[in-house]
Protein backbone atom coordinates (compact mmCIF):
# COMPACT_ATOMS: atom_id res chain seq x y z
CA UNK A 1 0.00 0.00 0.00
CA UNK A 2 0.95 3.32 -1.16
CA UNK A 3 1.43 6.29 1.36
CA UNK A 4 -1.02 8.40 1.55
CA UNK A 5 -3.67 6.14 0.03
CA UNK A 6 -6.79 5.30 1.77
CA UNK A 7 -7.07 1.68 3.52
CA UNK A 8 -11.01 0.31 2.30
CA UNK A 9 -13.29 -2.14 3.77
CA UNK A 10 -13.47 -2.81 7.65
CA UNK A 11 -10.72 -4.43 10.21
CA UNK A 12 -11.65 -7.75 12.06
CA UNK A 13 -12.11 -5.85 15.08
CA UNK A 14 -14.75 -3.85 13.57
CA UNK A 15 -17.01 -7.01 12.07
CA UNK A 16 -16.33 -8.48 15.75
CA UNK A 17 -18.05 -5.61 17.70
CA UNK A 18 -20.79 -5.65 14.93
CA UNK A 19 -21.67 -8.98 15.26
CA UNK A 20 -21.56 -8.97 19.35
CA UNK A 21 -23.53 -5.85 19.06
CA UNK A 22 -26.00 -8.07 16.83
CA UNK A 23 -25.98 -11.05 19.28
CA UNK A 24 -26.31 -8.91 22.14
CA UNK A 25 -29.78 -7.01 20.53
CA UNK A 26 -31.30 -10.74 19.12
CA UNK A 27 -30.97 -12.03 22.80
CA UNK A 28 -32.90 -9.43 24.31
CA UNK A 29 -35.63 -9.68 21.57
CA UNK A 30 -35.82 -13.53 22.22
CA UNK A 31 -36.91 -12.77 26.07
CA UNK A 32 -38.92 -9.92 25.44
CA UNK A 33 -40.59 -12.01 22.90
CA UNK A 34 -41.07 -15.18 25.34
CA UNK A 35 -42.46 -13.02 28.01
CA UNK A 36 -45.10 -11.33 25.28
CA UNK A 37 -45.81 -14.96 24.44
CA UNK A 38 -46.61 -16.22 27.84
CA UNK A 39 -48.58 -13.37 29.18
CA UNK A 40 -51.07 -13.54 25.87
CA UNK A 41 -51.41 -17.35 27.13
CA UNK A 42 -52.56 -16.16 30.64
CA UNK A 43 -54.75 -13.53 29.01
CA UNK A 44 -56.36 -16.10 26.78
CA UNK A 45 -56.90 -18.77 29.62
CA UNK A 46 -58.41 -16.13 31.89
CA UNK A 47 -60.65 -14.87 28.91
CA UNK A 48 -61.50 -18.94 27.67
CA UNK A 49 -62.68 -19.50 32.40
CA UNK A 50 -64.68 -16.02 32.06
CA UNK A 51 -67.06 -17.08 29.22
CA UNK A 52 -67.19 -20.59 30.58
CA UNK A 53 -68.04 -19.05 33.92
CA UNK A 54 -71.45 -16.77 31.99
CA UNK A 55 -71.91 -20.18 29.70
CA UNK A 56 -72.44 -21.81 33.28
CA UNK A 57 -74.46 -19.34 35.16
CA UNK A 58 -76.95 -19.24 31.72
CA UNK A 59 -76.94 -23.05 31.64
CA UNK A 60 -78.22 -23.32 35.13
CA UNK A 61 -80.39 -20.18 35.41
CA UNK A 62 -81.83 -21.71 31.44
CA UNK A 63 -82.26 -25.35 33.15
CA UNK A 64 -82.70 -25.20 36.40
CA UNK A 65 -80.03 -27.49 37.46
CA UNK A 66 -76.75 -27.32 39.26
CA UNK A 67 -73.76 -27.87 37.18
CA UNK A 68 -73.56 -31.72 38.01
CA UNK A 69 -77.16 -32.41 36.72
CA UNK A 70 -76.36 -30.74 33.46
CA UNK A 71 -73.34 -32.25 32.72
CA UNK A 72 -74.17 -35.33 34.34
CA UNK A 73 -70.58 -35.83 35.98
CA UNK A 74 -68.90 -34.46 39.52
CA UNK A 75 -65.31 -33.42 38.34
CA UNK A 76 -65.35 -33.94 34.14
CA UNK A 77 -61.46 -32.75 34.28
CA UNK A 78 -60.79 -35.92 36.79
CA UNK A 79 -61.99 -38.44 34.20
CA UNK A 80 -60.54 -37.07 30.83
CA UNK A 81 -60.54 -34.98 27.96
CA UNK A 82 -63.28 -36.72 26.31
CA UNK A 83 -65.69 -36.27 29.55
CA UNK A 84 -64.61 -32.80 29.56
CA UNK A 85 -65.58 -32.07 26.10
CA UNK A 86 -68.56 -33.78 26.51
CA UNK A 87 -69.27 -31.74 29.74
CA UNK A 88 -68.83 -28.30 27.27
CA UNK A 89 -70.59 -29.76 24.73
CA UNK A 90 -73.22 -29.99 27.77
CA UNK A 91 -72.88 -26.67 28.94
CA UNK A 92 -72.87 -25.20 25.50
CA UNK A 93 -76.33 -26.82 24.38
CA UNK A 94 -77.82 -25.70 27.81
CA UNK A 95 -76.85 -21.91 27.09
CA UNK A 96 -76.88 -21.50 23.45
CA UNK A 97 -73.23 -20.11 23.64
CA UNK A 98 -70.59 -21.51 21.14
CA UNK A 99 -68.12 -23.11 23.34
CA UNK A 100 -66.11 -25.45 20.76
CA UNK A 101 -63.34 -23.31 20.90
CA UNK A 102 -62.56 -24.40 24.68
CA UNK A 103 -62.65 -28.02 23.49
CA UNK A 104 -58.94 -27.55 22.27
CA UNK A 105 -57.93 -27.38 25.98
CA UNK A 106 -55.81 -24.49 27.21
CA UNK A 107 -53.19 -22.16 25.63
CA UNK A 108 -50.43 -25.06 26.66
CA UNK A 109 -52.63 -27.88 25.77
CA UNK A 110 -53.96 -29.25 28.49
CA UNK A 111 -58.00 -29.71 29.31
CA UNK A 112 -59.43 -26.87 30.98
CA UNK A 113 -60.50 -27.84 34.66
CA UNK A 114 -63.71 -28.07 35.35
CA UNK A 115 -65.07 -29.82 38.88
CA UNK A 116 -68.42 -29.63 39.16
CA UNK A 117 -69.22 -29.70 43.36
CA UNK A 118 -72.47 -27.83 43.76
CA UNK A 119 -74.79 -30.63 45.36
CA UNK A 120 -72.36 -33.38 45.38
CA UNK A 121 -73.04 -34.94 49.08
CA UNK A 122 -75.73 -32.29 49.84
CA UNK A 123 -73.18 -30.09 50.25
CA UNK A 124 -72.89 -26.47 48.68
CA UNK A 125 -70.10 -26.26 47.23
CA UNK A 126 -68.67 -23.87 44.32
CA UNK A 127 -68.29 -25.24 41.57
CA UNK A 128 -64.52 -24.73 40.57
CA UNK A 129 -62.87 -23.88 36.94
CA UNK A 130 -59.21 -23.56 35.95
CA UNK A 131 -56.52 -24.50 34.08
CA UNK A 132 -54.42 -28.26 34.75
CA UNK A 133 -51.81 -27.54 36.03
CA UNK A 134 -52.13 -24.71 37.67
CA UNK A 135 -49.83 -21.49 35.74
CA UNK A 136 -49.05 -18.57 37.19
CA UNK A 137 -51.40 -15.46 36.81
CA UNK A 138 -54.54 -17.80 35.87
CA UNK A 139 -57.09 -17.28 38.23
CA UNK A 140 -59.41 -20.10 39.45
CA UNK A 141 -62.92 -19.07 38.83
CA UNK A 142 -65.30 -20.58 41.78
CA UNK A 143 -69.08 -20.49 40.02
CA UNK A 144 -71.28 -18.77 42.72
CA UNK A 145 -73.68 -21.22 43.97
CA UNK A 146 -76.66 -21.36 42.42
CA UNK A 147 -79.26 -24.32 44.14
CA UNK A 148 -78.36 -23.30 47.94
Amino acid sequence: MKRGQKQKGFTIVELLIVVVVIGILAAISIVAYGTVQQRAKVSRANADLATLNKAIQAARVNQGRTLMQITGSNCSHCIGAATTNASIDAIAAASGTNLSSLKQGDPWGNIYRIDENEGENGNCNPDGLGVSPGQAGVSVILVPTFAC
